[in-house]
């Protein structure tokens, strides 16, 4: 969306809401040098705020107990206190404010996400402002980045006998985000 004569924004200016039901938190992560993970968080929330000036401001969170890697087992153990914790820490946070950018630069938004009380830099790449993705007006958002797990204190790990690790420590993530207005321009 352009704003002024050079600058874009991450979102037109307003309130914006996630629609949990068509978004996608997801994540994988190499398992055993060989093969990915692919998993993704079914409750997910949060919001947008852009003013007149293309500044966003964004918060977003994930249930840790929503987590789904298509084996109840595994999300199990991922949820226990050794690795999430989520008695403790039941849900990841992020917040981040995104720049207006230039209309031919990829934006990104950096951040901080915390998970297990540790908070981190988050820097994710879009692929570009947010494009419209139905007749209501409702704006779609694509964003991948990667995280160090140990980071955040995620430094289960079980090993080979020959010295490679089970669980790859960089996770990638995937975001594909619908946003509903909330409220008019600010």
């Amino acid at each position: 969306m352009l704003t002024g004569r050079a600058k874009a924004t991450l979102v037109p200016p307003g309130a914006w809401k996630v629609d949990p039901g068509r978004s996608t938190i997801g994540f994988d992560v190499r398992h055993l040098k060989a093969t990915k993970v692919h998993g993704r968080f079914r409750e997910v929330a949060g919001s947008i705020r852009c003013d007149n000036e293309g500044v966003a401001s964004i918060d977003g969170s994930v249930e840790v107990a929503s987590i789904d890697t298509g084996d109840y087992r595994r999300d199990a153990r991922l949820c226990a206190q050794d690795f999430f914790d989520v008695e403790q820490h039941p849900t990841i946070t992020v917040t981040a404010l995104s720049p207006p950018v230039g209309p031919d630069d990829a934006p990104i938004v950096r951040g901080a996400m915390t998970v297990r009380g540790a908070s981190r830099p988050l820097e994710l790449q879009l692929g570009a402002p947010a494009s419209i993705c139905d007749g209501n007006g409702d704006l779609r958002i694509r964003a991948n980045g990667v995280v160090s797990r140990r980071e955040f204190g995620l430094e289960w790990d079980s090993a080979f006998a020959l010295g490679g690790l089970v669980i790859d420590d960089r996770v990638g993530l995937r975001l594909d985000v619908v946003l509903v207005r909330q409220d008019a321009a600010a």
